[in-house]
C-alpha cells in the first residue's frame, strides 16, 4: 500500500479523513469534517493547499495563528 500526500484540504476528504487541528501555542484540539472545510474555505475564497489554511486559522482559546493541520479517522 502506497503512501498518499496530503497537500490540500481536498486530499483529505478524497482520502476519507477529518482534519484534526491543533493550536501549536496552547495545544488545543479539534477535529473537522474535510468536506464541511472545504465549503468553508471555497466560501471565503481561501486556498484549499494546507501551508495556507494553517495560516489563516485562529486558535478559538488563546487567539492563535499558529496551527498545525493533520489528518485524522472519520467518526462514524
Amino acid at each position: 500500500m502506497g503512501r498518499s500526500k496530503l497537500d490540500t484540504v481536498s486530499d483529505f476528504a478524497r482520502q476519507g479523513y477529518f482534519v484534526r487541528v491543533t493550536c501549536v501555542k496552547c495545544g488545543k484540539v479539534s477535529d473537522w469534517n474535510a468536506i464541511e472545510l472545504m465549503g468553508e474555505l471555497y466560501r471565503r475564497r481561501i486556498s484549499m493547499a494546507v501551508e495556507q489554511v494553517e495560516k489563516r486559522l485562529r486558535c478559538s482559546t488563546c487567539g492563535a495563528r499558529q496551527a498545525r493541520l493533520q489528518p485524522a479517522l472519520a467518526k462514524v
